[in-house]
């Protein structure tokens, strides 16, 4: 995961987040940290890209759910310990 993607999912509250937050995030973001992020991408490609890059990422990680136009985070059970 990425150090993005890391702080994309701690800012995700219980009222969720949408694209345009994840935009906001993006733009917050110096042009230094963005090419330690993503190397190959960082010269020729928009905001856009990288928001959904990393949205679908964590959807794929199954870290976050989309319900409409927001995304929450999927609640983890904790294992049970066996006493």
């Amino acid at each position: 995961m990425r150090p993005l993607e890391r702080k994309l999912l701690q800012k995700i509250t219980d009222k969720g987040i949408t694209f345009d937050d994840v935009l906001e995030l993006l733009d917050k973001t110096s042009k230094h940290e963005m090419n330690k992020n993503f190397q190959d991408d960082c010269l020729f490609q928009t905001n856009k890209y990288f928001a959904k890059l990393m949205l679908d990422s964590l959807l794929k990680y199954r870290l976050i759910k989309k319900e409409g136009n927001k995304y929450y985070k999927v609640e983890q059970e904790k294992e049970k310990t066996p006493e």
